[in-house]
């Protein structure tokens, strides 16, 4: 006899499990925010640029 799961069934236990559509979910949400959150802080770390006003007065 064969005492190792089959493959497809382990997948199918861990996809019926909430945990994993929960880690699933946030890793969907989560990983587009802190991608965006890294390029945002970066921004502000940069140096201003001192463009000229629109409503100077020549």
């Amino acid at each position: 006899m064969n005492d190792t799961p089959d493959r497809s069934t382990t997948w199918a236990d861990a996809l019926r499990r909430p945990w994993t559509a929960l880690c699933a979910a946030a890793a969907v949400v989560l990983g587009p925010a802190a991608h965006t959150a890294s390029a945002l802080m970066q921004a502000n770390a940069a140096p201003l640029r001192h463009a000229p006003s629109p409503h100077r007065r020549l």
